[in-house]
């Protein structure tokens, strides 16, 4: 796929897909208005069922906000709609219970100066570890490290790879899966060095329902090693490590069965002393796991306060 034609500075739009959000949307909008490298377009895609509370709070924009009224059909098909509304040559994501900080979009498109850059992310959560520089597949297939909110892809590559896939089974790792395409084309994937905007997910959003996000992965894994012809030993391996962490995540949140019932084809397939730590740890009580934490976090606060 040959560059693109160099970009007009600040030439990006902005898709906001919007379900249920009438208490955080202004909140997010109003960081994209913050923004010192103002966009192009901003686009909301509601297909909601506050979908007049939604169009209350556009028209408080005064015609800087596009609104796209459809009917629901998942965030990866809502997305996609808000980037057929646009015409900019990058297309930056946001959810609507998350916000970005004032420099973001003008350290980003700075990167995306780089004809050979397809897709531009950065840090949402200052408790978490700095980004690689740059990913590159092999990097990108061991650990998503790219929050969607904090996105910015080059458009005309969004449409070479057909988007978002919005495949009911790929609902919540949609936006990995096409992270994984543009790497595999041999895009470069560059961050930010540095804090961009605040990943903030609303309860009960997708981010918490672990389990379908798990099965979401594994399908997008199997899915992906036959579309890009993969390594079988590849594939398993990335099956075995989204069960292990997933299943790490369910006795997180004590949801103690599906994590032994999704970690056991790992364990069965591939015993470690991790997964089998972890499978011990599930069959536990709740109370003797509760209070192991309680003593881990009494732990934490002495070594902080002597």
């Amino acid at each position: 796929m040959p560059p693109s034609s160099p970009m007009t500075f600040g030439d990006y739009a902005v898709v906001i897909p919007a379900y249920r959000a009438a208490g955080t949307l202004a909140r997010a909008l109003d960081s994209v208005m913050a923004q010192t490298l103002p966009p192009r377009q901003v686009v909301v895609d509601d297909g909601s069922p506050d979908g007049e509370d939604l169009a209350r709070i556009v028209a408080g924009y005064r015609g800087r906000v596009v609104l796209v009224r459809q009917a629901n059909a998942g965030p990866a098909a809502a997305r996609n709609a808000g980037v057929r509304a646009t015409s900019a040559a990058w297309v930056a994501f946001l959810d609507a219970d998350d916000s970005w900080l004032p420099h973001k979009m003008r350290a980003q498109m700075a990167l995306a100066a780089d004809p050979r850059v397809g897709l531009v992310h950065g840090g949402a959560r200052e408790d978490r570890t700095a980004l690689p520089v740059e990913m590159d597949f092999d990097l990108l297939w061991r650990s998503n490290r790219i929050c969607t909110s904090m996105s910015v892809v080059r458009r005309e590559l969004f449409d070479a790879l057909g988007g978002f896939f919005d495949g009911d089974e790929l609902i919540g790792a949609e936006d990995y899966s096409l992270w994984l395409r543009i790497a595999h084309a041999g895009w470069k994937v560059r961050a930010c060095p540095m804090l961009v905007g605040h990943y903030t997910p609303a309860q009960g959003s997708l981010t918490s329902r672990i389990e379908r996000c798990a099965a979401a992965e594994i399908f997008n894994a199997r899915m992906l090693g036959d579309m890009l012809a993969l390594p079988p030993a590849m594939v398993r391996w990335k099956v075995r490590a989204i069960r292990t962490d997933f299943a790490r995540h369910l006795i997180h949140a004590r949801r103690l069965p599906p994590a032994r019932r999704l970690l056991a084809p790992a364990l069965c397939e591939r015993p470690t002393l991790e997964r089998i730590g972890l499978m011990s740890v599930s069959c536990l009580p709740v109370q003797v796991l509760d209070a192991r934490r309680r003593l881990r976090m009494r732990g934490r606060r002495l070594v902080r306060n002597p």
